[in-house]
């Protein structure tokens, strides 16, 4: 069961392993929008996103039990990246499945990294698919990248470093894809701040939690490519994320790809931060929902900067 003692525990046991990252102050989106903007950079994270603190906290609560086991995820990028790094620097083997729409640098920071890569189906609800059939083996250990309440408990110190560093702040904004960060944001925002209003944003290509929300009900949705690949997909029926985001997010908005790809480029050039389209969404929510946060303490959740040269090429040809 998540709780404020179970955060602090987890932040102890992966606080060696990982960065604590800044929470910037930008006077540009500022005075652009016309609210107090603070940037949390989990960009600047190791392995480039926040999904490493979930990748060790999994791994190192359960290291004592692996047996032998190797791990086995599925990812479209960065939670793949943050396993293989994590399993390698603790010396456990991983094998990594990912679909055939991975971006092209994704994967070779896998494989750098030190994971076993094996391409299996289209997209990331096929690649799931497979990863469950292979668990049946017994021979595995799954990390899932967000139905886990390790994972949850990893990312709800995200929320702990944002109002440690700004108490006063009134509004998160946090890019869902399954909901374990928002999860682990909200748990602790409203557990520490009543009053504090959390957030989520999701492309209009793939609004799985979007619809859920509003209909309240895990619902599967159609999906188009997105350039927020990283939050790309739907959500398991059974997935422990969708309670949390019932109770504690205040509401999900949706964004096209085309804002999504302004705010990656406007992002780069206020202030010289390379976002993914899954980071910088949080921005773009911010620019088509203005009016929900003048003259607010505001913070965006820049969850990771593992952009693919291609999609950022393509950002800056277009406009």
């Amino acid at each position: 069961m998540l709780s404020l003692i179970n955060v602090i525990k987890a932040r102890n046991r992966i606080g060696r392993f990982i960065r604590r990252t800044p929470l910037y102050a930008s006077d540009f989106l500022s005075s652009r929008y016309k609210a107090r903007v603070y940037l949390k950079l989990e960009n600047q994270q190791v392995t480039g996103s926040f999904k490493i603190r979930g990748a060790i906290n999994k791994i190192l609560k359960h290291r004592n039990v692996l047996s032998g086991r190797k791990l086995l995820t599925v990812s479209t990028g960065n939670h793949a990246i943050a396993v293989a790094h994590a399993s390698r620097i603790l010396g456990i083997e991983s094998l990594i499945i990912v679909p055939e729409n991975i971006t092209k640098i994704k994967r070779m920071r896998i494989e750098a990294a030190g994971g076993k890569v094996l391409v299996m189906g289209k997209d990331y609800d096929e690649a799931e698919r497979y990863a469950k059939e292979m668990l049946g083996s017994g021979s595995y250990l799954f990390l899932s990248p967000y139905n886990d309440p390790d994972i949850i408990e990893a990312t709800a110190t995200i929320g702990l470093e944002i109002l440690e560093d700004e108490p006063d702040t009134d509004v998160i904004i946090v890019p869902v894809g399954g909901g374990g960060l928002i999860s682990g944001i909200s748990f602790v925002a409203k557990n520490l701040k009543k009053e504090i209003k959390v957030y989520g944003v999701q492309s209009e290509a793939s609004p799985a939690m979007y619809e859920s929300f509003k209909k309240g009900r895990i619902v599967k949705v159609s999906l188009a490519p997105s350039i927020a690949e990283g939050l790309y997909g739907n959500i398991e029926e059974s997935s422990i994320t969708f309670d949390f985001v019932k109770k504690y997010v205040d509401d999900i908005l949706l964004v096209s790809e085309r804002e999504i790809k302004e705010a990656i480029r406007e992002l780069y050039f206020s202030e010289g931060i390379l976002a993914e389209g899954a980071a910088a969404i949080t921005l773009a929510a911010l620019k088509r929902y203005g009016e929900l946060f003048e003259n607010k303490k505001v913070c965006l959740v820049i969850s990771g900067g593992n952009i693919d040269p291609e999609h950022f090429i393509e950002v800056f040809q277009e406009y």
